[in-house]
């Protein structure tokens, strides 16, 4: 799957990965990311879609198409990226990768789907405002069923822990999950650098498209901090 970016950040939205892709438009730019198919008959569970990289720029979005023409040069390097998430309730406990694009445009997507990744160029769960957007494919030929298909179990109150390589560890609650078709999402705002701090997970999900190998929706949970003790 693959995100995409609005202007700054070119990414087309439309996620795709093992049957599912994830795609967004960043401002300024256009991006997509990977797409996966699935041969064999899809799963119930949604396929995981990733964001795109580009340097910062106006809020990102994921959908495969992602362009980082510029981005290298108004990056900057997170200093602190996380390296796992976890949702004790849904049994999910994954790695995560900090990626940029591919040579598509696309953000790159692991092909195992119980690795996850990051938009490297977007915020961190630690930075004080805007999205962290972190995806992986819902399932895969390979290597199966992957853990993110478990999202769509997530409710409002869920708790989501993402660890940073540092060992330091953010704590979010889910506020709402969302199933919607890829050309109805609006990726700019998923990938928003702006705005109150918020953690995105996605992957692929809803209904199988057997014509074109992919997902037809995305499943977006969006968690909020929990506030320190």
């Amino acid at each position: 799957m693959r995100p995409a970016l609005p202007a700054a950040i070119a990414l087309a939205a439309s996620l795709v990965l093992s049957g599912c892709a994830v795609g967004a438009t960043a401002p300024g730019a256009g991006a997509t990311a990977s797409d996966d198919r699935v041969a064999s008959t899809p799963s119930s569970s949604p396929t995981p879609s990733a964001p795109p990289d580009v340097p910062p720029a106006p809020a990102p979005a994921p959908s495969v198409p992602l362009s980082d023409a510029s981005l290298g040069a108004a990056a900057t390097a997170p200093t602190v990226p996380p390296v796992r998430v976890e949702v004790p309730s849904l049994g999910i406990d994954i790695s995560i990768a900090a990626e940029s694009v591919d040579d598509t445009g696309a953000l790159a997507l692991p092909e195992n789907p119980d690795v996850a990744s990051w938009y490297r160029w977007g915020p961190s769960p630690w930075n004080p405002e805007g999205a962290t957007v972190i995806a992986s494919h819902v399932d895969s030929l390979e290597y199966g069923l992957g853990q993110f298909a478990r999202l769509p179990d997530a409710t409002a109150g869920t708790r989501i822990s993402v660890t940073a390589a540092d060992g330091r560890v953010a704590d979010f609650e889910v506020q709402h999950v969302d199933l919607a078709e890829k050309d109805g999402i609006d990726w700019g705002q998923v990938f928003d650098r702006e705005g109150p701090a918020r953690l995105v997970l996605i992957t692929c999900g809803g209904e199988f498209d057997y014509d074109t190998g992919h997902y037809r929706s995305n499943v977006i949970v969006t968690a909020v901090p929990v506030p320190a003790a």
